[in-house]
């Protein structure tokens, strides 16, 4: 087993999201950026092995060459990664210009990381250009935050503005919004490049009747934000058809004044 601090906080946050009841079967996958220093950690510590598994991308990722990538097995489960992790993680490095990646740790028994790769990598590549300092996208399917899809209109301006106005953590946490995509058949598709495209803008991307992705700085910053979203669909789906009253416009731009943030423009009116 390496020795590797990165390592252990992805294995704890697949813990952490196995008992939140997130991450049922084989549901939830996790990709992290290394940083240099992580990366020579690593090398540090590698074993002796043969030549590595190279595969192509079908989307391209040129952006991202050469960079390394910790992530969660296909058909992996969140509740076996702590037993174990060579097996449901693993770490790649993107090679060839962007166009294919190498296999250098983990996977044991020929696994193979998340079917929703694309999804990850286009992400990153786009979360990369806005934030310099990102690196990790989480993927999970919170309870509530797929109950309230099933029961609030699918509109990003609308659902930030409800989740805005229940709590007043919300506009804090993500004061640019929440993206949202119309239905789309998940995995290797174009459910990959249009969460990509949402990321420019977008720390949470929801797909409705499916889950929720985070992008952040951190493993603790992803899952706040998640944390955060769920926590409050809780309140409105337990509350729905009951709630008379919830903060107001005016209240949510006093918060916002106070702690220093410019919400996303168009969803509060002047």
């Amino acid at each position: 087993m390496l020795e590797l601090p990165f390592l252990n906080e992805i294995v704890d946050a697949c813990t952490e999201i196995f008992q939140a009841g997130w991450g049922e079967n084989h549901a939830g996958n996790i990709s992290f950026l290394l940083t240099e220093e992580e990366v020579n950690l690593y090398l540090s510590q590698q074993p002796s092995q043969g030549e590595p598994y190279i595969f192509s991308l079908a989307t391209p990722v040129k952006d991202l060459d050469g960079k390394y990538f910790l992530v969660t097995s296909a058909g992996g489960r969140f509740k076996n990664i702590e037993k174990h992790p060579s097996t449901y993680l693993g770490i790649i490095q993107i090679i060839n210009n962007g166009e294919q990646y190498k296999i250098v740790w983990g996977f044991e028994g020929n696994k193979k990381p998340t079917s929703e790769l694309p999804t990850h990598l286009l992400s990153h590549a786009e979360r990369l250009k806005v934030d310099s300092k990102h690196r990790i996208i989480l993927h999970c399917h919170p309870t509530y935050t797929i109950g309230m899809t099933f029961i609030h209109e699918l509109k990003e301006d609308s659902f930030t503005k409800t989740m805005w106005s229940l709590n007043s953590e919300c506009i804090l946490v993500f004061p640019e919004g929440i993206g949202m995509l119309p239905w789309m058949v998940c995995g290797n598709g174009e459910i990959g490049s249009e969460t990509a495209n949402k990321m420019q803008e977008y720390r949470i991307v929801i797909w409705p009747h499916h889950g929720i992705l985070a992008s952040g700085q951190s493993v603790d910053q992803a899952l706040g934000l998640i944390e955060t979203v769920e926590k409050n669909a809780q309140v409105y789906t337990i509350t729905a058809n009951k709630q008379k009253q919830c903060m107001t416009e005016e209240q949510i731009k006093e918060l916002a004044e106070a702690f220093g943030l410019s919400p996303r423009e168009g969803i509060l009116h002047d």
